[in-house]
């Protein structure tokens, strides 16, 4: 994948997320409905997220991962009284949906995946106000129903990013799902009411930026929730799910294998995604994942680094394919304070579902 370059007004609009009220629409993401009398209990037996504890209305990150704990997909998960809707990456809605399908045995669950249901962001600090303005009631961190041109939307606050980020300072939002017959009327309101067009290109940099790593692209299927800065979306005080030994395993240890970074260059022609990364005593550190570069040539990277690699500060050399080269520097992990989130645990002594 190429490094993406943001053109003047794809720089425009991150500008306006940081100071006013961005509307993405989050056409990568689809939604997996989880419908019947047991779908918080079975959900709650294969996340990593207390669903129980955001039933019956709530919102949440979560991970769903295999028996040994690797990822395979990252879950924006949306409990209301009558569904549960997993937000996931269209390219992994149907591998949730299978993964989970195989687990469903004497459970009342019903899996559909939901391409009638929509995704937005308003981005930004006047975010609360421009829904006000279109009007919506306030909103709170528990999705609550409203309408926008008499339509009818779950809403609830929340913030961009869940880590502290070196580049980018804590930007509220405000989370919008609706019928997808809707979008356009409702976007078309919001952007009355104040709220800037948003981009892909802008969304990817607000990614990146915020430490949002993307599964398949900034980290493998073989990394574990803490390695990609989700401690958030793990709950360590609920009982057994899906790959729970080894993730409180690893927070028992207080170990990390690597470490999801932000890394950064001065070289004119920076690494793009998958290149090799190496220390400057040429050992193995990790590979780089995807990058931006703003329209004041100011490059932004996330990378997965080794632990034994990682020092804030460190120059890693990186290498593609065809013998490109660039020097990256570290500027610091996504992870600080991963495994000091929740209360001390006692070592695991049980695995979840198999």
């Amino acid at each position: 994948m190429s490094i993406r370059i943001l053109q003047s007004r794809d720089q425009a609009i991150v500008d306006g997320a940081l100071t006013t009220a961005v509307l993405f629409g989050r056409d990568d993401l689809q939604a997996l409905r989880v419908g019947g009398r047991d779908a918080v209990k079975f959900l709650n037996a294969m996340v990593t997220q207390d669903i129980k504890q955001l039933s019956p209305n709530g919102y949440g990150l979560a991970c769903l991962c295999d028996a040994q704990g690797a990822m395979v997909a990252t879950l924006r998960v949306v409990v209301t009284p009558d569904v549960v809707a997993l937000w996931t990456d269209r390219s992994r809605v149907e591998l949730v949906r299978d993964t989970l399908d195989r687990y469903i045995i004497a459970d009342d669950v019903e899996l559909t995946i939901d391409d009638d249901l929509a995704l937005c962001e308003l981005v930004g600090p006047n975010s609360a106000a421009v829904a006000e303005l279109a009007g919506l009631a306030a909103s709170t961190a528990l999705p609550q129903t409203g309408c926008v041109a008499a339509l009818p939307v779950w809403h609830w606050q929340g913030f961009l990013g869940a880590v502290a980020s070196p580049w980018m300072a804590e930007v509220p939002a405000l989370f919008l799902q609706m019928a997808r017959g809707d979008l356009g009327e409702i976007a078309g309101q919001l952007v009355r009411a104040g709220a800037l067009p948003g981009s892909h290109a802008a969304r990817e940099a607000l990614r990146i930026a915020s430490g949002e790593a993307k599964l398949g692209l900034d980290i493998d299927d073989g990394s574990l929730p803490l390695e990609a800065g989700l401690a958030h979306a793990v709950s360590f005080r609920k009982g057994c799910y899906l790959g729970q030994e080894a993730i409180a395993m690893m927070k028992y240890r207080g170990q990390l294998r690597r470490h999801l970074c932000w890394v950064t260059t001065v070289d004119a022609e920076p690494p793009k995604t998958s290149w090799q990364l190496r220390t400057t005593a040429d050992k193995r550190a990790g590979r780089m994942g995807s990058s931006v570069v703003d329209a004041n040539g100011r490059w932004l990277g996330l990378a997965l680094i080794q632990r034994k690699a990682y020092a804030e500060g460190a120059l890693l050399n990186a290498s593609g394919d065809n013998g490109e080269t660039a020097t990256v520097s570290i500027v610091t992990t996504t992870i600080a304070g991963a495994l000091a989130l929740a209360a001390p645990i006692a070592a695991p002594t049980e695995q979840g579902p198999s």
